[in-house]
């Protein structure tokens, strides 16, 4: 993305020669195959994946984790406050929620900085799509009209994860460009809407 405007730049290619063993080279075609696409269309997917974030995670940290745990972790915190007699889970919830959110702002400046040398608003937005890119979720980000941006995440995670994307959103904005962003959820989804210039 550019920093300015949000819009993707062209990018220029070259042609490589490279030695790779015969098994990898059928592993991958056959992924190809099943994918429909090219294999030189898969091998610049995973190269270009490995140099924007795989390279990064153990420096910064990143593990994979599967869903089911991103997706239960908030829930079994519920059902133990609930268990433990807390009478407002709602509100236990939402500080839990909030209090991720906080955290996970604060260590991504730290980590923006390490992979990009640089972090503001669309630097941040671009590693968060990269992000979701290597987890598999969706997202989408279109301009309406001249300033009106409109963010859209589909992550299946449920109803708190959710939330909790609402809420990092809402830190992003507020404090990388000091703007309210007006966001919605479902169970599945976050959209939000922001004017930028």
């Amino acid at each position: 993305m550019s920093e300015q405007d949000g819009t993707k730049q062209p990018k220029k290619t070259r042609s490589v020669t490279f030695r790779i063993d015969s098994s990898v080279i059928d592993e991958l075609q056959a992924e190809s195959d099943n994918r429909e696409i090219s294999l030189n269309v898969l091998v610049n997917q995973v190269l270009k994946r490995y140099s924007e974030w795989d390279r990064y995670e153990n420096k910064i940290g990143m593990m994979p984790v599967p869903k089911q745990i991103l997706t239960t972790l908030i829930d079994k915190s519920i059902e133990i406050a609930r268990a433990s007699g807390v009478k407002d889970v709602d509100k236990y919830r939402n500080e839990i929620i909030k209090q991720s959110a906080q955290i996970a702002f604060g260590l991504m400046k730290d980590s923006v900085l390490f992979m990009k040398k640089q972090y503001n608003l669309w630097v941040v937005l671009s590693v968060l799509e990269e992000y979701m890119k290597v987890s598999g979720i969706k997202s989408d980000h279109r301009i309406e009209g001249s300033s009106k941006h409109v963010f859209v995440i589909q992550h299946d995670l449920g109803e708190n994860w959710s939330l909790f994307t609402k809420e990092l959103l809402s830190l992003i904005f507020e404090n990388l460009a000091s703007i309210k962003a007006d966001i919605g959820v479902t169970s599945n989804t976050t959209v939000a809407q922001v004017l930028l210039r």
